[in-house]
């Protein structure tokens, strides 16, 4: 819990003006919702006067030289004065609650409009904090992980947490304070009985302590359910087709219903230890009230309790527990908040594979110089690059052939700075890679993938991403290129036209061409084609690849490809064979050797 609370301050003492504002409110309305409580004893004076009653004291003193005052102010003394009937006295008493309530209203109001503001901040901060980490971590750690579940941690689980500051705001503050002032009350009418209320709530918070635990773990549980339950779900819906294709809607839906039924059992489980929680709770303070009456009644029969003090009595008694259930449901929610933080930590204490070096070196210019100096690369355990070479010239076209899983995308990839190599170098431009400044040097690459990948966004908006502030000539040009314009300007929309999800609008040529258009408006020195054209049909292919010429003029370019048919206008050919450099030339070279390999494979598509 110290813990817990320590992480929630991290967040909340980044708006130190506002929870200091927050605490002044809560213990302002602390009092101002527990003063009016004494007037319970003028009243209940008032309507069942014994004779005996003697001359205010101590608080009750005040509350009567406040109403005396407030009556002379407004010229109604005769409605204090000890002629005055009980019907007058009690309109005295409620002209005094007639200005308390108001601040009481106000009070409240501010302490949960604040609260909830610097909630809503934090939350705000955290899924914001959450999601740049994510996007700063290394592809390796999302090839290990689910969608699913990473979209779980950032939305549900920063959503409990999201309870957890609003408790510590609001119930945490503001529950407290109203216990000091119950105590306050029974203090007022007896010493010891206030002791009384004091020593229940080591007995409570020992309850608390102990069942928070079993909740705690509970959670943790129940939201990793719900992450399996909600990747299930991402998986159904992003693969509809396939879904729909091979009749797997019901293996889906069950899927969907096991990972359903897991989060029931598992949250079932919290909610008993958090009902046990509240049970016992409940039995230790009705404990605690019996030996309060107990008190009181032996308080009477000594001759030490007027009716004006037992009425004000009740009201620690009769509204301690609401208070303490309110900690107690605010403990359990922190406990189970425990295990929403602790699902947050896993990503957030995440280091990326791709550190950037001290004193990185900014790459202002490159040439498209790159050179692969003995690199070796691991998945793990498996080797998938052996001891690779060689050197590339700027503005050189060179393509990847060889069987699938050779390790052509990896050799991308490392280009990409996705990875680092596990062995050897990569020189850009003569520097080691890994001594540039990230940032500048990616400026400087673009990348077409065999998937397209647009945003839910317009046409316009997807080509932008490429370089974000380009002018519209800039955009319409980069689209001239790609020839998007072929088909954009005949939508009813033109460039405003919404892609739809995945680029769901549009036919994969079409898709393509957008992709192609965003490196084009990038003016990448380096160009990454990795199977550009592979999902395409011989008519989009056709016209994909003549936008792919436009994109490569003056480029350092890279492309792998299966169908051989699209590599012949590269300068160079590389056939890798098992993260090898076994073959180079260029088209004409290769085919002209008997033994080639890339003659073998050519002969095979043919």
């Amino acid at each position: 819990m110290r813990q817990l609370l320590r992480e929630i301050m991290v967040y909340l003492l980044r708006y130190k003006k506002l929870v200091i504002a927050v605490i002044a409110l809560g213990l302002l309305q602390a009092i101002v919702l527990k003063a009016p409580m004494f007037l319970l004893k003028g009243v209940s004076d008032t309507l069942w006067p014994d004779g005996n009653a003697a001359d205010p004291e101590g608080i009750f003193k005040y509350i009567e030289d406040a109403k005396h005052g407030l009556l002379e102010l407004l010229g109604l003394q005769g409605l204090g004065s000890s002629e005055a009937t009980g019907v007058a006295q009690i309109g005295a008493y409620l002209l005094l609650l007639a200005f308390c309530v108001p601040l009481g209203a106000i009070t409240i109001y501010g302490f949960r409009t604040m609260a909830n503001l610097v909630t809503m901040k934090v939350t705000v901060d955290l899924r914001n904090g959450v999601c740049r980490h994510l996007m700063g971590l290394s592809l390796s750690y999302f090839s290990k992980q689910r969608s699913g579940d990473l979209i779980s941690r950032v939305s549900n689980d920063t959503n409990t947490l999201r309870h957890s500051f609003t408790l510590v705001l609001e119930n945490a503050i503001a529950e407290p304070f109203l216990l000091l002032m119950n105590v306050v009350i029974a203090w007022v009418v007896d010493p010891y009985l206030g002791l009384l209320v004091v020593a229940m709530i080591p007995g409570l918070l020992f309850i608390l302590r102990k069942m928070g635990r079993k909740i705690r773990k509970s959670s943790g549980q129940s939201l990793e359910a719900l992450g399996d339950a909600t990747d299930s779900m991402h998986q159904m819906f992003s693969g509809f087709r396939t879904v729909k294709a091979f009749q797997l809607e019901k293996q889906e839906v069950d899927e969907f219903a096991r990972g359903n039924l897991r989060f029931l059992r598992r949250t079932m489980r919290m909610v008993r230890a958090k009902a046990a929680s509240n049970a016992l709770t409940y039995l230790l303070y009705m404990l605690g009230f019996a030996a309060i009456l107990m008190m009181l009644a032996k308080l009477q029969q000594e001759g030490g309790l007027e009716k004006g003090d037992f009425v004000l009595a009740m009201v620690p008694l009769s509204t301690t527990y609401q208070h303490v259930k309110k900690l107690a449901r605010t403990y359990n929610l922190l406990q189970e908040s425990r295990g929403a933080l602790d699902r947050i930590k896993e990503v957030t204490d995440q280091v990326s594979e791709i550190k950037e070096q001290e004193g990185a070196i900014v790459l202002d210019g490159c040439r498209g110089e790159i050179e692969f100096d003995k690199v070796y690369f691991s998945y793990g355990s498996e080797t998938v690059l052996h001891g690779l070479s060689f050197r590339v010239r700027p503005g050189e076209k060179i393509a990847f052939v060889g069987p699938s899983g050779a390790g052509k995308s990896t050799i991308l990839d490392l280009l990409a700075r996705f990875y680092d190599p596990t062995g050897g170098r990569i020189l850009v431009d003569g520097e080691d890679l890994r001594s540039l400044k990230l940032e500048s040097y990616l400026k400087h690459i673009a990348t077409v993938d065999q998937s397209p990948f647009l945003f839910n966004r317009s046409i316009r908006e997807n080509i932008l991403l490429g370089k974000p502030g380009a002018t519209e000539e800039e955009m319409l040009k980069a689209s001239k290129l790609a020839l998007v314009d072929d088909f954009a300007e005949d939508l009813a929309n033109g460039y405003e036209s919404v892609v739809g999800e995945r680029g769901a609008a549009l036919s994969g040529g079409q898709l393509q061409r957008i992709t192609i258009a965003r490196a084009v408006i990038r003016d990448p020195r380096i160009l990454l084609l990795d199977e550009a054209t592979s999902a395409l049909d011989t008519e989009s292919e056709t016209i994909v690849q003549d936008a792919l010429g436009n994109l490569m003029q003056g480029r350092t370019s890279f492309i792998i490809a299966h169908r051989l048919s699209t590599v012949r206008g590269a300068d160079r050919i590389f056939v890798i064979e098992k993260g090898k450099l076994v073959e180079e030339g260029n088209h004409d070279e290769l085919m002209a050797r008997e033994d080639s390999i890339y003659r073998k494979l050519k002969i095979m598509q043919a």
